[in-house]
C-alpha cells in the first residue's frame, strides 16, 4: 500500500474508530450559520450542500490566498494561473476564464460577484466563506450551473475597541502580515473598521537558467468598513477595498535540451533538467500587475414582518501582462513578447423584500438585479513565420517575416432581472420551496483583429507559381516567398439579447429534530462563449461558438443528520445534472493562419452535450471537548456526451492528443480551418474523487493552551487534467502545533505544508515544434508545492 492511500486509510480507520466511543465530555453545542438561501440558516436545515469556513479557520490553517480553501472542500478546485486565468472548478464542471463566458462556479464578495482573476489574490479579515454546491441564480446574482463561492469581509464592531496583528514567515521566502483596527465610534450606532494585508512569495519557486531572474509575487490590500445603525431597524454597512498584486514568473520545464531542426538529428542547445530542479529556460519572465478597486454597499431595514435589503457595487479593475511566448526558449537571444492590457468596470444593484417570519405558513423573497459590465482588452505580439530565423534558431528576428498582430477586444455585458422564491410550511417539519427568475441579458461583444504585412517562405511541395511568390533569398534553391498584405482590422462582431427563465424547486422534511431529507431540481442557463485573438480564414461559427446558449438541468437528493447529542455529524448527497451546449474550452488547437499558408495553435471556445454524476459525504466529530475530526470526500464524473468539438489530434486518428504541431499541415484541417473530434473527455481538470481528512487537539500547556492540528487532502489518480496524460495519487499533509492563551488573544505557532514533501508530476505538456521548425529538448511540466515551513505570531486585544 503506497504511503499517501496508508494515511488515508488510517485517517478514516481514526474517524469510524472514534465514532464509536463514548465522549469523554459533551463538546459544547454551537450551530453553524450560513446564508446559502439569503437567510441566516442553521446549516443543518439548509436543502443545499454548503461547506463553511470560518475567520477562524483560515487564520489556523494559514491560508493567504483564497486558492487554499479547495483543501477544505473536495470537489472544488482554485486556480490562480499566473496570468489572466483564475478559475473556480466545482461538481465535475470545469470552466476556462479564456472562454469569455460567465463562470460556472461564481466568485461573491460582499454579495456581489467578482472576477476570480481579482479575488484570488488575497483573503484576510473575512467573515465567513460559505461554498455553494448545485445550480446557483435564482436567488442570488446571475446564473451559475455548478455553484458559488461566497465571501464576505468582517463587519464593524458596535461596541467594542479590538485591534490585531500576525506575521508568518516561512523557509520559502514568503511573508504575511496583516493588522486589524475596530472603533465604535458611537456604542451601539457608528464603527468603523480598517484591515490590510501585505503577502509576498516565490510563487513555484522557479528560476531561469537563461537570466529572467527568480519567479516572485507582492500583494498589498487595504480594507475600511464602516457600519451604521441609528435605530434597531436600520443597518447600513459600507466597505471599500484597494488591492494591488504584482508578479514574475516563469514556466516550469524538464528535458535532455536536444534541439531538432526540422527533423533529426539533434544536438545540445540547453542544459539537461529534471522536473525537480524546479527550473525555467526563458528569456524573459511574464510580468503581471492588478489593480483592483471595489466599494460595496449592503442595507438592511426591517418594518413588521419584513425586511427591504439593498446591496451595491462598483468595481473598477485592471489588469496589465508582458509574457514570453517562446517559453521552451526555441529560439535563443529572442523573446516573443505578448502585451495584454485589460480595464475591467462593473455596476451592480440589487434590492429585494423578503419576510422576517412566515406569514400564513409562507415565507418569501422578491428581488431586482441589474449589473452592466464593460470590459476593453488590447493584446499585441509578434507571429514569426516561417522564414524568420533562416535555420538558425537564434534571434534576432528578421522583421520581414514576423507578422504582427493586435487584437481589439471590447464588451458590454448588462444584465437584468426580476426574481422570487416562496416557501410553504406544509408542517413544522415539512416545507416546500419554489423560485424563478427572469432575466434578460444584453450582450455585445466584437473581436478586432489587425495585423501586418509579412513574408513567409514554403518548401519545394509549394512551387513558386503563386502569385507574388518569388526565389527565397534566406532560404536558396527549393524555396520560395510569398508576401502577406497588411490587414488594418478584420471585424468579428456580435450582438444578442436573450431573455431567460432559471428555476429551482426543493422539498425538505425533517424525520426527527436531527435527521432532515431534501430533494431539489434545479434548471440553469448561460449565454455563449467566444473564441478571441485569432487571425486567419476561421468560421463565426467557431469565433461565437455556434451561438448555442447552455442550458442545464440538476437533480439532486440529500440528508442531514446529528447523533450522539449532536457530537457527530454526518451529511450527503447524490446529484445527477445534464448539460446542453456545455460551454467547452479547447486549447492548443491547430489552425490556419498567415492567409491558410501556416498553422498556429490557439484555444477555441465551443459547445457540446455533457452529464454529471456525483456523490458527495461529510463526517464531524467532536469526540471531546478538545479534540474534533473531520472527514469529507467528494466524487464526480462530468463528461461530454459525444459531442464534435475542435481539437489536436495529430496522429490522425479522430482522438485527442497532446501531439507535436509539427506532424500538421494546413491541408489536414477541415473547411472551417481546425480538426473535429468526438469526445466523452471530462469537462473539468480535476480527478473523479478527491477527500479532506482535519483533526485538532488541545490541551494545557504553561497555564495557556497548546494545539496540535493535521490537514491532508488526498487526490487519487487523474486523467482529466490533460489529453494523453495520467498524474499518479498523492497526498499532501500540512502540519500545525503552537501554543495560545487561553482568551485566544495571543498565538505562536509552527507548521509546515506539504509537510512530507511530496513531488509528484501534476501536468506534462510534450515538445512541440516553434515557428514550424525548431523543437526544443524541453516540455512544460508542473509540480506539487515544494515543502514550506513557517512560523506564525499573532496577538489582539477585545477580540
Amino acid at each position: 500500500m503506497s504511503k499517501t492511500r496508508w494515511l488515508l486509510w488510517l485517517g478514516a480507520s481514526a474517524v469510524a474508530l472514534t465514532s464509536s466511543l463514548p465522549g469523554i465530555a459533551q463538546a459544547d453545542e454551537g450551530e453553524i450559520v450560513v446564508t446559502a438561501q439569503r437567510r441566516s440558516e442553521n446549516i443543518q436545515n439548509v436543502p443545499v450542500t454548503v461547506t463553511a469556513v470560518t475567520d477562524q479557520q483560515v487564520k489556523d490553517l494559514r491560508i493567504f490566498r483564497i486558492e487554499d480553501v479547495q483543501s477544505l472542500s473536495p470537489g472544488l478546485a482554485l486556480e490562480s494561473q499566473g496570468a489572466f486565468g483564475a478559475k473556480a472548478q466545482l461538481r465535475g464542471v470545469g470552466f476556462d476564464a479564456d472562454s469569455s463566458g460567465s463562470p460556472a462556479v461564481d466568485i461573491y464578495y460582499n454579495e456581489t460577484p467578482v472576477d476570480a482573476n481579482y479575488a484570488f489574490q488575497a483573503i484576510y479579515d473575512v467573515g465567513q466563506i460559505e461554498v455553494l454546491r448545485g445550480p446557483q441564480g435564482t436567488l442570488r446574482g446571475r446564473p451559475s450551473p455548478a455553484g458559488a463561492v461566497t465571501l464576505t469581509s468582517r463587519r464593524p464592531d458596535l461596541q467594542r475597541y479590538t485591534a490585531s496583528a500576525s506575521v508568518s514567515g516561512s523557509d520559502q521566502k514568503a511573508v504575511n502580515a496583516e493588522i486589524v483596527g475596530n472603533i465604535p465610534i458611537i456604542k451601539d450606532q457608528l464603527a468603523v473598521r480598517i484591515a490590510g494585508v501585505y503577502n509576498k512569495d516565490e510563487i513555484d519557486g522557479l528560476e531561469s537558467v537563461n537570466g529572467a531572474g527568480r519567479e516572485n509575487r507582492k500583494t498589498n490590500s487595504y480594507r475600511g468598513s464602516l457600519r451604521w445603525t441609528p435605530t434597531q431597524a436600520l443597518d447600513v454597512n459600507f466597505a471599500y477595498q484597494h488591492l494591488q498584486t504584482k508578479q514574475h514568473n516563469l514556466v516550469q520545464v524538464e528535458g535532455d535540451g536536444l534541439m531538432t531542426i526540422g527533423a533529426p538529428p539533434a544536438f545540445p542547445f540547453g542544459p539537461a533538467i529534471s522536473g525537480g530542479d524546479r527550473l525555467a529556460v526563458q528569456e524573459g519572465r511574464n510580468s503581471i500587475n492588478q489593480d483592483s478597486d471595489i466599494y460595496t454597499l449592503n442595507v438592511a431595514y426591517e418594518f413588521g414582518k419584513a425586511r427591504v435589503v439593498y446591496n451595491g457595487a462598483l468595481q473598477d479593475n485592471s489588469f496589465d501582462a508582458l509574457v514570453d511566448l517562446d517559453a521552451m526558449n526555441a529560439v535563443s537571444n529572442y523573446t516573443q513578447d505578448q502585451v495584454t492590457v485589460s480595464k475591467y468596470k462593473v455596476n451592480t444593484q440589487e434590492i429585494r423584500l423578503e419576510s422576517m417570519e412566515p406569514v400564513s405558513n409562507f415565507d418569501y423573497t422578491l428581488g431586482l438585479w441589474y449589473q452592466k459590465e464593460k470590459t476593453n482588452s488590447v493584446s499585441g505580439q509578434g507571429n514569426p513565420l516561417f522564414g524568420a530565423f533562416g535555420f538558425s534558431p537564434v534571434g534576432p528576428v528578421d522583421p520581414a517575416y514576423d507578422l504582427q498582430s493586435l487584437a481589439l477586444i471590447p464588451t458590454n455585458d448588462t444584465n437584468t432581472a426580476i426574481y422570487g422564491n416562496l416557501t410553504y410550511h406544509f408542517t413544522d417539519r415539512t416545507s416546500l420551496s419554489v423560485g424563478a427568475r427572469r432575466l434578460k441579458q444584453e450582450i455585445d461583444r466584437s473581436d478586432t483583429i489587425i495585423t501586418s504585412a509579412a513574408t513567409v517562405s514554403f518548401p519545394l511541395a509549394f512551387p513558386c507559381f503563386f502569385a507574388g511568390a518569388t526565389d527565397s533569398i534566406k532560404f536558396g534553391p527549393g524555396f520560395c516567398d510569398i508576401g502577406i498584405p497588411a490587414d488594418p482590422g478584420t471585424l468579428r462582431n456580435t450582438k444578442k439579447d436573450y431573455n431567460e427563465w432559471v428555476y429551482q424547486a426543493s422539498l425538505k422534511h425533517n424525520f426527527t429534530d436531527d435527521f432532515m431529507g431534501y430533494v431539489s431540481y434545479g434548471h440553469s442557463w448561460r449565454p455563449p462563449g467566444q473564441s478571441v485573438a485569432i487571425f486567419g480564414p476561421i468560421s463565426q461559427d467557431l469565433i461565437f461558438a455556434a451561438d448555442k446558449a447552455e442550458e442545464s438541468d440538476s437533480y439532486e437528493v440529500g440528508v442531514r443528520s446529528e447523533w450522539f447529542d449532536k457530537r457527530l455529524r454526518v451529511n450527503g448527497s447524490y446529484f445527477h445534472q445534464d448539460f446542453t451546449n456545455y460551454i467547452g474550452r479547447f486549447n492548443d488547437v491547430p489552425y490556419t493562419q498567415a492567409g491558410g499558408a501556416s498553422l498556429g495553435a490557439a484555444g477555441f471556445t465551443y459547445p457540446g452535450d455533457a452529464v454529471v454524476n456525483g456523490v458527495e459525504l461529510e463526517v464531524n466529530y467532536d469526540v471531546s471537548d478538545n479534540w474534533t475530526v473531520n472527514l469529507s470526500t467528494a466524487w464526480a464524473d462530468g463528461h461530454f456526451d459525444n459531442a464534435r468539438v475542435p481539437c489536436r489530434d495529430t496522429d490522425k486518428n479522430g482522438v485527442p492528443d497532446g501531439g507535436d504541431i509539427g506532424l500538421l499541415t494546413p491541408g489536414d484541417m477541415t473547411a472551417d480551418g481546425v480538426m473535429y473530434c468526438v469526445i466523452s473527455d471530462s469537462i473539468a481538470t480535476t480527478p473523479d474523487w478527491q477527500a479532506t481528512l482535519q483533526s485538532e487537539y488541545n490541551f494545557p500547556l504553561f497555564g495557556n493552551e497548546g494545539y496540535v492540528r493535521g490537514l491532508y487532502n488526498y487526490q487519487p489518480e487523474n486523467r482529466n487534467a490533460q489529453a494523453g496524460f495520467t498524474r499518479e495519487s498523492y497526498g499532501l499533509l500540512n502540519l500545525y502545533a503552537g501554543i495560545r492563551s487561553n482568551d485566544r488573544n495571543w498565538e505562536i505557532g509552527l507548521w509546515a505544508k506539504n509537510a512530507l514533501d511530496e513531488e509528484v508530476l501534476l501536468t506534462s505538456k510534450a515538445a512541440q515544434t516553434a515557428y514550424s521548425l525548431f523543437t526544443p529538448g524541453y516540455q512544460q511540466v508542473t509540480y506539487t508545492p515544494e515543502r514550506e515551513i513557517g512560523l506564525t505570531m499573532r496577538y489582539s486585544f477585545g477580540e
